[in-house]
């Protein structure tokens, strides 16, 4: 059976660079999500785009796992900085993770997998443009948007980055003992604020670019906002395609 690398992403933006690179052999659906198993680096690897959200990621994790029994699974895509220090394009390891909807509950990174992998993308040297660092990752349901918001979370749970899907991927994989790894590139620092996506982000994880452009025209000061984004992720997106090529090259 060939060892194959399952790398997880909610959104296109965020797999772009490595779906770009890597040689596609196949498209599966997997439910809403959709996955292309193929190679890169040298590995078998099965990309996916798991849709926003807990949920989706939950579903898409366990599919993925049926389908295609993957030895590892990374979880990669975008995070907000929750405290001073760190920069749209830096990378952000989780040691461990925490879920807001779940205060006692942890995701630690333990077990030899897991601890193996981690050590390997510590030692990994960032980007020029970024710095590298390990710490607790917060999964949330819903886009945290001023920086009131990410302070506020950043204190509560002693978290130093937030996003809306590992927690849920992590338990996936621990449950299936899976060895697994979260990397979430940078795309808006504590101070930035973004755009309220809350009301054209639907329940089943996808965005609508009929009402995000209907937002973004009804509410002028957003473009300065949303051109802005667009810009961070682009950084985010290289930087995080160069750290995992490396990572899944070791």
């Amino acid at each position: 059976m060939k060892k194959i690398i399952a790398i997880l992403g909610a959104v296109a933006e965020e797999i772009a660079g490595i779906k770009k690179a890597m040689n596609i052999s196949d498209r599966v659906r997997l439910g809403k999500s959709e996955a292309w198993p193929g190679k890169w680096q040298g590995k078998d690897i099965v990309l996916v785009r798991t849709g926003i959200g807990r949920q989706r990621a939950k579903d898409a994790t366990r599919q993925v796992i049926e389908k295609f029994q993957p030895e590892m699974i990374i979880s990669l895509g975008y995070a907000g900085a929750l405290v001073e220090g760190m920069n749209v394009g830096d990378l952000f390891v989780a040691k461990t993770i925490l879920c807001s909807k779940r205060d006692s509950a942890s995701f630690e990174m333990e077990g030899p997998g897991n601890s193996q992998w981690l050590e390997q993308a510590e030692k990994i040297t960032p980007p020029s443009n970024a710095q590298l660092k390990a710490g607790r990752l917060l999964t949330v349901d819903q886009v945290v948007h001023t920086p009131t918001a990410k302070k506020e979370l950043g204190i509560r749970f002693g978290a130093e980055a937030v996003e809306m899907e590992t927690f849920d991927i992590a338990l996936c994989a621990r449950e299936n003992s899976i060895a697994f790894i979260s990397v979430r590139g940078i795309s808006d620092a504590v101070n930035d604020e973004l755009i309220d996506s809350s009301s054209f982000l639907g329940k089943d994880g996808e965005i609508s670019k009929l009402k995000a452009g209907w937002y973004v025209l009804t509410h002028p000061g957003s473009i300065k906002k949303a051109l802005s984004l667009q810009t961070h992720t682009k950084i985010a997106t290289q930087n995080l395609t160069e750290f995992i090529s490396q990572l899944v090259s070791n």
